[in-house]
Parts: structure tokens; C-alpha cells; sequence
């Protein structure tokens, strides 16, 4: 029982902190949308992938050091790593969804958000020089679209933000939990003599 009180305990602590490490770099993506100048999105798309690959080290990391709490006579499988793995992605996207829902819905106002990347859009637009003849019935259907959508409901955002994590951390499971996987050793104990 102990050690599956760990394992909520674990992957909750941990969970906490990636969720709030890729909440926060949710929050930037935002603003740099919302922002609407071109030399941000180099910087988000630095950003972007320092977060993959923090978001890949960490659930390696965190998995790893359970991996370690099995002694070698037992072995740590593959389903323990990724059952581990998208349980703290699970929690992860719980607190995702909260900052996500809270900042759209709450501190800057759904309606206001999408005047706002419409606006980011159209200067994009007109910085960039003209839209093509092709290109222009897109452009405004695409706009059109996004001022009409219906607002998504608290829930909607939470699952959203669980669903992307979970997402993620299904696709790294694979692998992660397949390095991490060590098969018991009975007969390699030191007390053999």
C-alpha cells in the first residue's frame, strides 16, 4: 500500500510542476500571439522547443528516479513507466487547463482575446504586404470563423489542456518507458555466495 501511496504522491508533486512549467510557457505563447509582431514568433518558436525538450527531460528524469525505487530482483516494466508517466502527465494537464481557462475566461475575457488575435492577424497581414487574390476569401473566412465560434466552456478548456498533455506524454511514453524498463534479475543479488 505504501508504495502505491508514493505513487499518487509522485506523480501529483511532479504533475504540479510540469504543469505549471508548461502553463506558463502556454501564458507566453499567448501574449506573443496576441502581440502580433513577427520577431516574437522567432523567439516562440525558441521557446517552443527548449519546452519540448524540458517537458521530454523532466518526465525521462521523474520516471527514471521511480524506476530506482524497484530493486533489481524485481524489475520495473515498461506498463509502470508509462502508466507513471501519463499519470503526472494527467495532473500536468489539469493545471495546464486551470491556467489556460483561468487567463482566457477570467483575466483577459474570451471575446476580448479573439478581438485581439484578429487584430494580431490583420497586421500580420498588412506588415507582410499584400494577400493574394487566392489567398484573400481564406484569410476572411478563416476571420470570420473565429468571431462567430461559440465561447468554449470552462470544462471544455480544462479537458483541452488535459487532453494536449496527455497527448504529449503518450508519445514520449513510448520511448521513455521503454528505456526506463528493466526486466527482474532474481539470481543477481549480492547476498548469493
Amino acid at each position: 500500500m505504501e508504495q502505491n501511496n508514493n505513487f499518487w504522491n509522485d506523480a501529483a508533486r511532479y504533475g504540479a510542476i510540469l504543469g505549471l512549467l508548461l502553463g506558463l510557457s502556454n501564458l507566453f505563447e499567448t501574449w506573443v500571439a496576441l502581440s502580433g509582431r513577427l520577431s516574437l514568433y522567432y523567439l516562440m518558436s525558441i521557446e517552443w522547443i527548449a519546452v519540448v525538450v524540458l517537458h521530454y527531460y523532466l518526465l525521462h528524469r521523474y520516471t527514471r528516479q521511480r524506476s530506482m525505487l524497484y530493486p533489481k530482483e524485481v524489475g520495473f516494466t515498461f506498463g509502470q513507466g508509462y502508466g507513471f508517466l501519463l499519470t503526472i502527465s494527467g495532473f500536468a494537464g489539469f493545471i495546464v487547463g486551470i491556467i489556460q481557462t483561468v487567463y482566457l475566461h477570467l483575466v483577459l475575457g474570451y471575446s476580448n482575446y479573439i478581438d485581439r488575435i484578429v487584430t494580431a492577424i490583420t497586421e500580420l497581414v498588412a506588415n507582410n504586404g499584400e494577400v493574394s487574390a487566392s489567398m484573400e476569401p481564406i484569410l476572411t473566412q478563416s476571420i470570420e470563423r473565429l468571431q462567430t465560434a461559440p465561447t468554449p466552456s470552462i470544462i471544455a478548456g480544462v479537458w483541452g489542456g488535459i487532453f494536449s498533455t496527455l497527448l504529449f506524454g503518450a508519445i514520449y511514453g513510448l520511448i521513455i518507458a521503454g528505456v526506463n524498463s528493466r526486466a527482474p534479475r532474481p539470481f543477481d543479488s549480492e547476498n548469493i555466495a
